[in-house]
């Protein structure tokens, strides 16, 4: 019994961001197909609105262009192109160079991975103010494109798979992070409380964990990010002395 606990913990390890990636991958389907019946009724309300006359629904549409249903729309538009890039890179990845033998590092990095969805769901806002949207936009931008300077290296538990010290992590080196703190901080802020808070505070804590067992693993695969290191801030864009 011991021996097969093992194994099926070995195979989790050594597996966890392929099952991740599919598990993304349907998670996107279900997020498209409800973001398609969301935009079937909005159709179908319409219609039946412009039976009482166009004028009353152009004047609807103008006053509610930045109101929920737009903002619901570009939001799953924006969460499905996201989970589309993730999902992709860990099914393609590089097989990693170096991981982690323990699980504390992998539940660590599942729950910097996860966590702030809670703060999603204890939203009670279903409109961002522009502070917010702002926020949410430049956090995406940002992660976005340090996904796309890690590419096929990219994984959401610790794993070497190749030293990226170019595009934005030739100015820092977690910019997915911070671009994720600046996304969850619009989402803090379009719904205030002292829960939301408290899940970002120890999220905070928890991503800044992760990163430092990420970078001791590349350091053992890499001596030389040792020197990166050094010249490169953690989380701002800020030069070291």
């Amino acid at each position: 019994m011991l021996l097969i606990f093992h194994n099926i913990k070995n195979f989790l390890l050594e597996n966890t961001n392929k099952i991740l990636g599919i598990i993304l991958s349907v998670f996107c389907l279900l997020k498209i197909y409800d973001l398609w019946q969301y935009w079937f009724s909005l159709q179908h309300e319409i219609q039946n609105k412009s039976s009482h006359g166009w004028l009353i629904v152009q004047d609807e549409i103008s006053q509610n262009m930045f109101d929920y249903p737009s903002q619901r729309i570009l939001n799953s538009i924006v969460q499905i192109s996201y989970i589309v890039i993730v999902s992709s890179l860990l099914l393609l990845a590089k097989k990693p160079k170096r991981r982690y033998a323990k699980s504390i590092p992998t539940i660590i990095s599942l729950l910097g991975s996860f966590l702030p969805s809670l703060l999603i769901v204890s939203s009670e806002s279903e409109s961002f103010s522009l502070t917010s949207a702002l926020l949410l936009f430049l956090g995406v931008t940002i992660s976005l494109m340090g996904l796309l300077s890690l590419r096929k290296s990219f994984s959401i538990t610790p794993e070497v798979r190749g030293l990226v010290v170019s595009g934005l992590y030739s100015f820092i080196r977690h910019p997915m992070y911070l671009g994720s703190f600046v996304a969850a901080a619009g989402v803090v802020i379009s719904s205030p409380s002292i829960f939301s808070l408290v899940i970002y505070l120890l999220w905070l804590v928890i991503q800044v964990w992760r990163s430092r067992l990420e970078e001791q693993l590349i350091i053992k695969e890499y001596p030389e990010y040792e020197k990166y290191r050094k010249k490169t801030s953690a989380f701002l864009p800020i030069p070291k002395l």
